[in-house]
């Protein structure tokens, strides 16, 4: 019956498909009837089973840059049936079709690049949808948000009515990273937030499980951003977190640990925590460890000559020189301070320890 020329009785058949769920036999047939059918019902008012179906017959026709469209404009579709993950989906999908076009037409490069712009709003979107879902249930803000994030938003909204709105720091990172912003303090206070806020979320935890729980947030949080100081600003996120290990009895390598298994390079840390060092930040004093970065130091240094090992021996040794001669000025700093606490101590024979164990190279 498919072969009938007859195109009324085409239209009547791909209405009793498509009425009762058949919609992959429809699919299957093989006429010139089907897409000018398909194109006239889409233009009716309810028309998104139409829709879904049009972007899977231009697919099975190869029609890749027809289907895509189409799937775009599914995601954008103003209507209560779909979720945000259906949106997701479609656009995802769309990715794939427009990827899979053969033309290299400039309209349809840009076209994709305009997808792979809205699915990184759209997951920002989703990881909102997410952290909503964690807040205090039975709160008719959220449950209001959580319904209109259904619909996709652009990412000036996600950040204003939704990220800043209920207080989601790491998603206002992730979004301020998206776009690009370059704003240092905002970054700081947006860092700042979010460690508070791992801590807060955390305070009834043992002690351990705390600190496991940050150090595994620290560790997620630097992959993602490390590559850009703009956001992952080490130097403060040492700063914050030695502050932290330092108030909670962590101890001092708690945060060179989490730092090089993300991992940040040994140089960087040394560069980091030596320019703390040169700082003298009054914080160490009232918290009765001026000494607790040289601590932190000497345990850095301990594991870069340990990771040294690994390195050509005609590399090993200016490197090793170079810290030597590191060591050998902290240990006469140290020496030379008037403080004779605990600290210092535990700091002076953790450096004389390393300038000892230097003879077996």
């Amino acid at each position: 019956c498919y072969s009938s020329t007859d195109e009324v009785f085409h239209v009547f058949l791909y209405e009793w498909l498509i009425g009762n769920g058949l919609i992959s036999r429809l699919l299957e047939v093989k006429s010139s009837f089907l897409e000018p059918f398909l194109r006239r019902t889409a233009r009716q008012p309810d028309n998104l089973q139409i829709l879904d179906i049009m972007w899977k017959y231009y697919e099975k026709e190869r029609n890749y840059s027809a289907a895509a469209r189409i799937l775009a404009k599914l995601a954008d579709r103003d209507t209560d049936k779909f979720t945000l993950w259906d949106r997701v989906d479609y656009i995802s999908r769309a990715i794939l079709c427009a990827k899979a076009c053969s033309t290299t037409l400039n309209n349809d490069g840009e076209f994709l690049h305009e997808l792979e712009d809205k699915m990184d709003v759209a997951q920002l979107q989703l990881s909102i949808y997410s952290a909503l879902e964690q807040l205090t249930e039975n709160n008719p803000g959220v449950t209001a948000a959580l319904k209109s994030l259904n619909s996709l938003v652009d990412i000036s909204t996600l950040y204003s009515e939704y990220a800043e709105k209920f207080e989601l720091a790491e998603c206002q990172l992730a979004i301020v990273h998206c776009a690009g912003h370059h704003d240092p303090m905002l970054v700081q206070k947006l860092w700042r937030e979010l460690l508070n806020q791992e801590l807060t979320s955390g305070a009834h935890l043992p002690m351990v499980s705390m600190m496991n729980n940050l150090r595994s947030k620290i560790e997620t949080l630097g992959r993602t951003y490390q590559s850009s100081e703009k956001f992952f600003p080490l130097q403060f996120l040492v700063q914050q977190l030695e502050v932290i290990a330092c108030k909670g009895g962590w101890g001092e390598g708690w945060v060179v640990e989490t730092l090089l298994s993300i991992p940040v390079s040994y140089p960087a840390l040394h560069s980091t925590y030596s320019s703390l060092i040169q700082l003298k930040l009054p914080c160490w004093n009232q918290l009765g460890q001026p000494y607790h970065l040289h601590i932190a130091m000497s345990l850095l240094l301990s594991s870069y000559v340990q990771h040294l090992n690994s390195v050509p021996l005609a590399e090993r040794k200016p490197l090793l020189a170079s810290i030597q001669d590191i060591i050998d000025a902290y240990v006469v700093d140290l020496q030379a301070s008037t403080n004779v606490g605990a600290d210092v101590t535990s700091a002076l024979s953790r450096f004389k320890a390393l300038q000892a164990g230097f003879n077996k190279y």
